[in-house]
Protein backbone atom coordinates (compact mmCIF):
# COMPACT_ATOMS: atom_id res chain seq x y z
CA UNK A 1 0.00 0.00 0.00
CA UNK A 2 1.60 3.38 -0.82
CA UNK A 3 0.46 6.64 0.66
CA UNK A 4 1.19 9.87 -0.81
CA UNK A 5 1.48 13.30 1.14
CA UNK A 6 0.85 15.98 -0.74
CA UNK A 7 3.41 18.22 0.06
CA UNK A 8 2.66 22.04 -1.17
CA UNK A 9 4.95 24.95 -1.76
CA UNK A 10 5.62 25.30 1.93
CA UNK A 11 6.77 21.64 2.69
CA UNK A 12 4.91 18.97 4.25
CA UNK A 13 1.74 20.01 6.79
CA UNK A 14 0.87 18.55 9.87
CA UNK A 15 -2.22 17.52 8.47
CA UNK A 16 -0.72 15.79 5.83
CA UNK A 17 1.47 14.10 8.06
CA UNK A 18 -1.44 13.41 10.43
CA UNK A 19 -3.37 12.03 7.38
CA UNK A 20 -0.38 9.26 6.17
CA UNK A 21 0.11 8.57 10.18
CA UNK A 22 -3.50 7.73 11.01
CA UNK A 23 -3.40 5.76 7.42
CA UNK A 24 -0.82 3.82 7.89
CA UNK A 25 -1.41 3.04 11.25
CA UNK A 26 -4.69 1.57 9.88
CA UNK A 27 -3.39 -0.23 7.49
CA UNK A 28 -1.13 -1.89 9.91
CA UNK A 29 -4.00 -2.77 12.08
CA UNK A 30 -5.80 -4.92 9.65
CA UNK A 31 -4.81 -8.63 10.10
CA UNK A 32 -3.05 -10.33 7.90
CA UNK A 33 -3.95 -13.60 6.23
CA UNK A 34 -2.10 -16.56 8.07
CA UNK A 35 -2.15 -19.54 9.77
CA UNK A 36 -2.23 -20.37 13.50
CA UNK A 37 0.75 -22.72 12.54
CA UNK A 38 2.90 -19.51 11.40
CA UNK A 39 2.43 -16.98 14.43
CA UNK A 40 4.70 -17.39 16.84
CA UNK A 41 2.98 -17.47 20.83
CA UNK A 42 4.40 -14.22 22.12
CA UNK A 43 3.93 -12.68 26.03
CA UNK A 44 1.33 -10.33 25.97
CA UNK A 45 4.07 -7.75 26.62
CA UNK A 46 6.42 -8.52 23.90
CA UNK A 47 3.21 -8.83 21.41
CA UNK A 48 1.90 -5.22 22.77
CA UNK A 49 5.92 -3.88 21.94
CA UNK A 50 5.65 -5.63 18.70
CA UNK A 51 2.59 -4.25 17.57
CA UNK A 52 3.77 -0.87 19.11
CA UNK A 53 7.13 -1.12 16.12
CA UNK A 54 5.23 -2.13 13.88
CA UNK A 55 2.89 0.72 13.84
CA UNK A 56 5.74 2.95 14.31
CA UNK A 57 7.53 1.43 11.08
CA UNK A 58 4.58 1.97 8.92
CA UNK A 59 4.08 5.70 9.76
CA UNK A 60 7.58 6.16 9.06
CA UNK A 61 7.56 4.27 6.06
CA UNK A 62 4.23 6.15 5.23
CA UNK A 63 6.14 10.00 4.93
CA UNK A 64 8.72 11.44 3.49
CA UNK A 65 12.31 10.53 4.09
CA UNK A 66 13.12 14.32 5.35
CA UNK A 67 12.10 13.37 8.92
CA UNK A 68 15.30 14.79 10.82
CA UNK A 69 15.95 12.07 13.80
CA UNK A 70 14.08 14.50 16.21
CA UNK A 71 10.98 14.16 14.61
CA UNK A 72 11.19 10.20 13.88
CA UNK A 73 11.53 9.97 17.74
CA UNK A 74 8.35 12.39 17.90
CA UNK A 75 6.16 10.01 16.30
CA UNK A 76 7.61 7.07 18.02
CA UNK A 77 6.59 8.68 21.18
CA UNK A 78 3.35 9.24 19.28
CA UNK A 79 2.64 6.09 18.47
CA UNK A 80 3.49 4.53 22.02
CA UNK A 81 1.18 7.67 23.89
CA UNK A 82 -1.83 6.73 21.66
CA UNK A 83 -1.60 2.67 22.23
CA UNK A 84 -1.06 3.42 25.81
CA UNK A 85 -4.06 5.81 25.94
CA UNK A 86 -6.13 3.06 24.19
CA UNK A 87 -5.33 0.16 25.83
CA UNK A 88 -6.48 2.31 29.17
CA UNK A 89 -9.64 2.94 27.71
CA UNK A 90 -10.21 -0.34 26.63
CA UNK A 91 -9.31 -1.32 30.62
CA UNK A 92 -12.51 0.82 31.56
CA UNK A 93 -15.91 -0.97 32.05
CA UNK A 94 -19.09 0.83 31.36
CA UNK A 95 -22.03 -0.49 32.53
CA UNK A 96 -24.73 -0.78 29.32
CA UNK A 97 -26.90 1.84 30.24
CA UNK A 98 -24.35 4.57 30.23
CA UNK A 99 -25.59 7.22 27.84
CA UNK A 100 -22.67 9.62 26.13
CA UNK A 101 -22.23 13.37 27.79
CA UNK A 102 -23.42 14.34 24.34
CA UNK A 103 -26.68 13.18 22.69
CA UNK A 104 -27.53 14.27 18.88
CA UNK A 105 -31.08 14.49 17.97
CA UNK A 106 -32.10 15.43 14.03
CA UNK A 107 -32.92 19.26 13.44
CA UNK A 108 -36.29 18.40 14.02
CA UNK A 109 -36.49 17.15 16.85
CA UNK A 110 -35.45 19.41 19.41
Amino acid sequence: MILRIRSDQEGLTRRSLARAIGGAAAAAILPAPATAAEEPVLPSGQRTEARIEALVEAALSATPASLTAEQRLDVRRSVRDVQKALADARRVELPYETDPATVFLPEGRR
